[in-house]
């Protein structure tokens, strides 16, 4: 079997309701869908992040398209490897990853169709028969936040996620909102996306510790590890850190400081499934879960391929991510995900399990001709 062809497709996705962080609230992202076909007609699909520029992303996978023609798509690794070595990309991993994740996540498609298998008995095999997700707080103000942690509850979930780092007072009055409506049951997240300095994060951290916080994520800014083991002797809450680590050195890095409680990565900060069991076998040595991140730009794609490879990893949290679910629409047929209660079964369809939804990739396609890029 040889890889014959690689299809894009650039995609403009509007989301529900407007999606409120520290860097702005977008209406819609953008994906790059990724086919790569082989002569016996088995095609493996894959998702790109387009979120800072798809037409870029696209242009990243068409320069290794080369490198893939007329080869052995069970060789993951190997062409993985060609990608970096092969061109200038070795030096740009962390845009290059975001965008190769979309081919490796086709590739081991292909493979479990081709052996008739689910992707996690190619990974090792499963650990775990479900996944568990967090409830991810949509809302504009505290009020609309305490509204949907109320709905997430009632829905089930046990573990609740918001965005803050959007000003003190907002910070505040939003976390005593949302632990106000919910009690003191369910567990809650935070996570300020780099908006904090180091002043500013002890006494922002210390201020929210009457809340009783699961964990604080990436508080400060992702280059400042150092600045995050100092913060984690500072505080009592546990500390993630997220846009800090995508590739093994900076895991390692992490570790070697004592840097976090928890690393949240997730395959398209690694460049792919296989990267993201190596991140995990790094925390797993410094005695760390990791936590799966889900990235505006996902689809549903993504989170099928999330549940084959989170199911083989040992030290893997509850409460990960799932984003596809923010979409006003998916590119998957109806019924392939359910995330009610906060927990979906991994499916055993060969592959990834994906079944694409072709009307809505056309709609998509022709909102991004008329819309481009969604402003962050």
């Amino acid at each position: 079997m040889k890889i014959t062809e690689i299809r894009t497709h650039l995609l403009a996705i509007p989301l529900r309701e407007r999606y409120h962080w520290a860097i702005g609230a977008p209406e819609g992202f953008n994906a790059v869908l990724v086919e790569v076909h082989t002569d016996n007609g088995i095609v493996g699909y894959g998702d790109a992040l387009g979120t800072r520029s798809a037409v870029a992303a696209e242009a990243t996978i068409r320069s290794v398209e080369a490198l893939l023609i007329g080869e052995d798509p069970f060789r993951v690794e190997c062409l993985l490897g060609r990608f970096y070595h092969s061109g200038a990309w070795s030096n740009q991993r962390r845009f290059a990853n975001q965008s190769f994740a979309g081919i490796e996540m086709a590739l081991w498609d292909i493979c479990g169709k081709a052996l008739g298998q689910p992707v996690y008995n190619l990974l090792g095999g499963k650990m775990r028969d479900t996944i568990h997700w967090f409830g991810f707080l949509q809302g504009g103000d505290p009020q609309a936040l305490a509204e949907d942690a109320r709905q997430h509850v009632a829905r089930g979930f046990d573990l609740l996620y918001m965005k803050i780092g959007q000003g003190a007072e907002r910070d505040l009055a939003a976390v005593r909102a949302v632990r106000e409506a919910v009690g003191d049951g369910p567990r809650l997240r935070v996570d300020p996306n780099e908006a904090w300095d180091r002043h500013t994060a002890v006494t922002m951290i210390r201020q929210l510790e009457p809340f009783n916080l699961d964990w604080v994520e990436q508080p400060l800014p992702a280059g400042d590890i150092a600045g995050a083991a100092d913060l984690r002797r500072q505080v009592s809450v546990p500390l993630a850190l997220d846009q800090a680590l995508f590739t093994d050195a900076e895991v390692l890095e992490a570790v070697r400081r004592d840097a976090c409680d928890v690393v949240v990565i997730g395959f398209h900060e690694t460049g792919g499934l296989l990267p993201l069991k190596k991140a995990a076998v790094i925390a797993a040595a410094g005695s760390l879960n990791i936590n799966r991140h889900g990235c505006l730009g996902e689809t549903g794609i993504s989170t099928l391929a999330a549940l084959q490879v989170l199911a083989t990893i040992p030290n893997l949290s509850d409460g990960n991510q799932v984003m596809h679910q923010l979409c006003a629409d998916d590119v998957l047929v109806d019924g392939l995900l359910d995330i009610e209660g906060g927990t979906t079964v991994v499916p055993d369809r060969p592959g990834l399990g994906i079944e694409i939804n072709w009307d809505h990739v056309e709609r998509f396609e022709k909102l991004f001709e008329q819309v481009g890029q969604y402003p962050m």
